[in-house]
């Protein structure tokens, strides 16, 4: 009898195992966005000339939005992204765009880019 009750215990719980181990396997359910490249949403970049510029957050841009600034004759002059509100972000060639606690972003793209 004590031996029936551990070997049906021992049953029970690797039943159980098994069915909490299935649940967790990555080939069970439907697939994650992640694997099915259709559908992501395409990102968007902005390619601004020379100069300052302001953006609304949620209307005009995204958080994470890349923005690529050139020179008048096309050349590349830096760059970076959207941050979220209270960050920004710049770099040597004069780029900088900074998000406001509003939602207002600032972008200044440089003429003639310093360091690049």
């Amino acid at each position: 009898m004590c031996m029936w009750i551990r070997s049906s215990s021992l049953l029970i719980v690797l039943a159980l195992a098994a069915g909490c181990g299935s649940q967790a396997s990555p080939r069970s359910g439907p697939p994650s966005p992640a694997s099915d490249p259709a559908s992501l949403p395409r990102a968007r970049a902005l390619h601004l000339k020379p100069g300052h510029y302001t953006f609304h957050l949620g209307r005009d841009v995204r958080v994470g939005e890349r923005i690529v600034c050139i020179t008048r004759n096309g050349s590349p002059a830096g760059g970076g992204g959207v941050e979220p509100r209270g960050h920004g972000v710049g770099s040597s060639t004069g780029f900088e765009a900074i998000t406001f606690a509003n939602g207002r972003v600032r972008v200044a793209c440089p003429a003639n880019p310093g360091n690049a």
